[in-house]
């Protein structure tokens, strides 16, 4: 009876049909899979060396760089004031006083300042007779020239000096009214600078 028995049953699962044979093993095959490909790819980021924060943080679009606060310096700025040690014991220096905040007209006085003393006193530059000197008034070293000087606003300066002590100045208060005008601009710095050189040696 009892071989019997068994012997049925092991009919019974031979008459099984084979696609529920394949079937329960394949569900199981799938589980076991996925387990190893998760595996496999847990072990390919850590030799990367991302783990999820990581994946996190590369998928975070890095932030923009930083601006340059550094700021770009002016043409007045850097221009280099003459030492005191090479002064002449006679020299005029025109000084051109502006403020931090800069604007078209005040940056196109300094310029055509400059101008007119490199083309017409380029000798007297060189020998240090003649010094130019931008100068900003908002620095904490320069705001006494306010008051010397008197200014009120954007100014050019001729200044005598002799033996290293002031002897006299002029405010050129006229660049205002000639500021569209080139060539008169020009011409009013180069005459009340050599007229300033002519009276120094009298």
């Amino acid at each position: 009876m009892m071989t019997t028995s068994i012997m049925a049953r092991i009919r019974k699962r031979r008459a099984a049909p084979a696609g529920l044979r394949l079937a329960g093993r394949a569900g199981a095959v799938p589980g076991l899979a996925g387990l190893a490909l998760a595996a496999l790819a847990l072990g390919v980021l850590a030799l990367a060396g991302l783990g999820p924060a990581g994946l996190a943080a590369a998928e975070t679009p890095a932030a923009p760089p930083a601006a340059d606060s550094t700021k770009a310096a002016s043409p007045a700025d850097s221009t280099a004031a003459v030492s005191d040690t090479t002064a002449q014991p006679q020299r005029i220096v025109a000084y051109y006083f502006y403020t931090t905040k800069r604007c078209v007209s005040c940056r196109k006085i300094e310029a055509y300042t400059q101008e007119a003393l490199e083309t017409g006193f380029a000798q007297e530059l060189k020998s240090g007779r003649l010094v130019w000197r931008p100068t900003n008034i908002d620095e904490e070293s320069n705001a006494h020239f306010v008051q010397d000087y008197q200014l009120y606003t954007k100014s050019v300066v001729l200044v005598d000096e002799r033996e290293g002590k002031q002897q006299g100045w002029k405010n050129l208060a006229d660049v205002w009214k000639l500021l569209n005008d080139k060539q008169q601009f020009i011409a009013y710095i180069q005459k009340e600078a050599r007229a300033c050189l002519t009276a120094q040696q009298s």
